[in-house]
């Protein structure tokens, strides 16, 4: 089990905990508002080399990119309260340069219409995933996502940075 992490918001898990991690790892922001979805996600994500951060809502997430700079975002477009189309909303608003993995159990046409939404707002939409994650397609997309970090001329210039 992952532990919690005494620093950040309520649901942000610590990657400390997988062994793999090294500190200058990316920091993936893991927006779901399933907690065994999230932990399953920030576990993966661990295992393939990023240290993790998770949120259940959008409001704790909007705490997080307040307080911690991220690399990369995975993002539920169902936050309950919220929807994910929101939080696409936010990115735009805190000029959000990272990419985005958006992952859904809605239908095409709700995922269609957010990548829409995305691409109106300039946002770097990396993939679409369908929920349930199928873990090996989630790591193959982080360790992709991972590769053209590394080989990224300046890799801090695209993080979200706290305001």
């Amino acid at each position: 089990m992952l532990e919690k992490s005494g620093v950040a918001a309520a649901g942000q898990e610590d990657s400390a905990a997988a062994g793999k991690v090294q500190p200058s790892a990316p920091r993936l922001l893991v927006i779901d508002d399933d907690t065994l979805h999230r932990m399953i996600i920030c576990r993966a994500a661990a295992e393939a080399g990023y240290l993790p951060a998770g949120a259940a809502t959008y409001d704790e997430a909007v705490r997080l990119l307040q307080s911690t700079a991220f690399d990369c975002v995975a993002l539920d477009l169902s936050l309950g309260d919220h929807a994910g189309v929101e939080m696409l909303r936010h990115f735009w608003v805190i000029g959000c340069k990272v990419p985005i993995i958006i992952m859904s159990d809605g239908d095409d046409a709700t995922c269609s219409e957010s990548e829409k939404v995305a691409e109106a707002l300039r946002l770097n939409i990396w993939e679409s995933i369908s929920k349930p994650v199928d873990i090996s397609v989630l790591g193959d997309t982080l360790e992709r996502l991972k590769a053209a970090r590394d080989c990224a001329p300046d890799q801090q210039s695209a993080q979200v940075s706290p305001a």
